[in-house]
């Protein structure tokens, strides 16, 4: 609502002062009537009530008016047009009669303690059939209903899945993040109109669906529908600055992140921390030469085939420079696109580390992924697969020796297993703190597991090169004979794309 300064009024000579006072009772009775008079949003509710994207995200921490901006746009849309105030006319999408679903996460406390009251305070009562809530609202059917048509629909999570059917929607708003299968189910009900989806939310599930199939892909600009507002408590100038720094002491990072600031953020503990971007990033470049060359896959036709490609240098540096992440492929797709790399580097492995798994015959066949790698033209040879173990053996090239740095680097093209270094993290299981027991969450870890067999794997890293000799044709002939098959004392060619082990 308006702010009133009642100290600069009561500064004003009397015959001012009243005349002020005359003008606000006025304005009182205005807003009495249609409260939309006194929503004056800030910049970022602007910005969410600007769009006419089919997708709009208030990510929003607590407080920070996103369910108020929900609830007004809603609001806008379902009022008569000429009813909108003219600053918030640019806002209004729709026509009369519009018809909306809101879904929350419970009806006691979210829908009626939230929704609700918000609803009460900013609808127009003449707009609502029969002037007032009480008749507007039917509990049997959840609705709400206007003069003109419109109508807005109460679900909440809680409720069973086929009971996301039923008529053609405008919207859908999610206040708060809903489960995937009802986001699913709800968008079908939007294609009629092709209406949008409003998502109003503090994002407090960790690294969720709603991250993976809408944050991100906007974030990385491939989502072009969409539109995602961050919104951070201090960015509501309504909200008392005391009474915001006693809620949020004592709150963890990750914890103030998300309820603060909006930001998607993994509450529970991470595997890696020590992969830090500015230290284990690399800039893409060429494959030195005199380097190992490793490949490490972790195979799966159902989920993710992945695999990684590293070299090693002398000084124990252990550098990906690629990654291959296939999602319901064969083992012939995922062998072509293996050589298919392979030939656009210039390089050519003997073998590759594999998930020892790989080895199990299957019964309908009675072949294994091994074999079928094998027919395929990639040699594989059996990873080690104790994760404790690996993931120790992948924190200390993070780490390095002291006073040596890191002896693991990622080339900055390979986003796909940067992004599960950040995400990858801990679960407790356990019914209490004393039977709690962290195991890592096997969910988007596919090119980190292919790491880990690479590193378990422990290679020798390869002589410096020494100094140049001669060496004449007959003792060099001889010295190749001796040496042949070892890509330990073989000087390799070179190119422009590094070295190659034939």
């Amino acid at each position: 609502m308006l702010t009133i300064n009642r100290a600069r009024i009561d500064a004003l000579p009397e015959r001012e002062r009243k005349e002020v006072l005359k003008q606000l009772e006025a304005l009182e009775r205005e807003i009495a009537r249609n409260p939309l008079i006194a929503y004056r949003p800030y910049p970022k509710q602007r910005a969410f009530h600007e769009s006419v994207e089919p997708v709009k995200a208030f990510l929003g921490g607590n407080r920070s008016g996103k369910t108020t901006a929900g609830i007004l746009d809603d609001l806008i849309q379902c009022v008569d047009a000429d009813v909108v105030p003219d600053h918030l006319q640019r806002f209004k999408r729709w026509q009369p009669p519009f018809r909306a679903r809101i879904v929350t996460p419970d009806f006691t406390s979210t829908m009626e303690g939230v929704v609700f009251e918000k609803l009460r305070e900013w609808a127009p009562r003449e707009q609502l059939a029969g002037n007032s809530w009480d008749k507007a609202y039917d509990k049997q059917m959840r609705m709400l209903v206007f003069k003109n048509g419109s109508w807005l629909q109460f679900m909440t999570f809680e409720q069973d899945l086929d009971k996301f059917g039923g008529a053609a929607l405008h919207r859908v708003h999610y206040d708060e993040e809903p489960p995937r299968q009802i986001r699913q189910e709800c968008r079908f009900r939007l294609i009629d109109y092709d209406g949008d989806e409003l998502f109003t939310m503090t994002p407090l599930h960790g690294m969720s669906w709603m991250y993976d199939e809408i944050y991100v892909p906007w974030e990385r600009g491939e989502l072009k529908n969409a539109t995602v507002v961050i919104v951070d408590m201090d960015d509501n100038p309504y909200l008392n600055e005391q009474a915001k720094a006693r809620v949020l002491a004592g709150l963890s990072r990750e914890e103030r992140a998300a309820r603060k600031s909006g930001r998607f953020v993994q509450f529970s503990g991470m595997v890696y921390p020590e992969f830090q971007r500015h230290i284990h990033v690399v800039p893409s470049a060429k494959i030195p030469d005199n380097v190992l060359l490793l490949g490490s896959i972790d195979p799966g036709t159902r989920h993710m085939a992945a695999v990684v490609w590293a070299y090693l240098t002398s000084d124990d540096d252990l550098v990906v420079f690629d990654e291959l992440a296939l999602q319901e492929s064969t083992v012939a797709q995922v062998a072509l696109a293996i050589r298919m790399m392979e030939d656009r580097r210039r390089v050519k492995l003997r073998t590759y580390t594999i998930d020892p798994s790989a080895r199990n015959v299957a019964h309908q066949t009675g072949r294994s992924d091994q074999m079928e790698y094998s027919d395929h033209g990639i040699v594989t040879i059996l990873g080690q697969n104790d994760v404790p173990a690996g993931i120790n053996r992948v924190k200390e090239r993070l780490q390095g020796q002291p006073g040596e740095g890191p002896r693991l680097h990622v080339q900055a093209h390979c986003a796909n297993l940067i992004e599960e270094f950040r995400r990858y993290h801990w679960v407790r299981q356990g019914r209490s703190e004393h039977e709690a027991k962290e195991q890592v969450v096997k969910r988007d870890d596919h090119l980190l597991d292919a790491l880990r067999y690479m590193c378990m794997a422990r290679p020798r890293r390869p002589s410096a090169p020494g100094e140049e000799r001669y060496m004449d044709p007959m003792n060099r002939v001889a010295f190749l004979e001796r040496t042949r098959g070892s890509n330990w004392n073989r000087r390799p060619r070179s190119h422009e794309y590094g070295a190659i082990f034939s």
